[in-house]
């Protein structure tokens, strides 16, 4: 590792079962209206919850699964393989983990989130992790990341660095991770948040959410040192 540009002390990690923001109002009105259920323009909160539930368990579990993930998905997946993460579902597998295209992870795991609220004695109730880092950077220069929202990029990066080289991470992504562009990430950082942003003491606190696929490793970690970077844009590369 080149000198490290930050110290990272890990804070929490934790098995959570839903993900801020993976469904909002405007989600499930999508949802409802793909369903042919009106009149829901001025239902917010956890009436429209109620709403959507309602609609689906009026639906058998495989059509509505198959209609939840539609809805998540759009078009980055075919009707026969979205059946086939359907089937997935029903046999309490974990396609959120599993898919080949990890780019649809997060999206299938909200998908499996609101059909175990709609039938919970059918699908399995689906887990993630939840990563609280304590961020310290050693420069004003590499503090200045701090103070922007973390690219999943870096986050990525920055994990790889506590972890060793036989780590998931560095098997399936040692080339990526030393690269200017990794757009991987995207697909393995789901949500990743800075907040309590220091600029006197260049500090901040990192909260990443994922799979256990990808954050299970950090459970053995306390602290570490990162020279993890943001992903550089074409015309800097070009302009070197």
């Amino acid at each position: 590792m080149t000198k490290p540009l930050f110290h990272v002390q890990v804070s929490s990690v934790k098995v959570i079962h839903d993900m801020p923001g993976s469904w909002l109002d405007a989600d499930y009105r999508r949802l409802l209206a793909q369903l042919e259920v009106d009149g829901v323009d001025d239902v917010s909160g956890n009436d429209l919850l109620d709403i959507t539930l309602m609609a689906l368990q009026d639906m058998e579990p495989d059509d509505a699964a198959d209609a939840v993930l539609a809805c998540k998905l759009q078009h980055d997946l075919t009707s026969g393989a979205r059946r086939n993460v359907v089937d997935d579902l029903l046999g309490e597998q974990r396609p959120w983990e599993d898919a080949a295209d990890i780019r649809l992870h997060s999206r299938i795991f909200a998908a499996a989130v609101l059909l175990q609220k709609a039938f919970p004695k059918i699908f399995a109730r689906p887990d993630m992790m939840q990563l609280i880092l304590e961020v310290q950077a050693s420069t004003p220069e590499a503090g200045k990341i701090l103070a922007q929202p973390p690219q999943a990029a870096f986050v990525t990066r920055m994990l790889a660095d506590a972890m060793d080289a036989h780590s998931i991470l560095e098997r399936l992504f040692d080339e990526q991770l030393a690269a200017h562009q990794f757009a991987e990430a995207e697909g393995i950082i789901w949500l990743a948040e800075f907040a309590n942003y220091s600029a006197a003491d260049n500090t901040a606190r990192l909260t990443v959410y994922s799979s256990e696929h990808w954050l299970d490793a950090m459970q053995s970690i306390s602290e570490f040192d990162s020279s993890a970077y943001n992903d550089r844009l074409r015309k800097e590369i070009d302009d070197d």
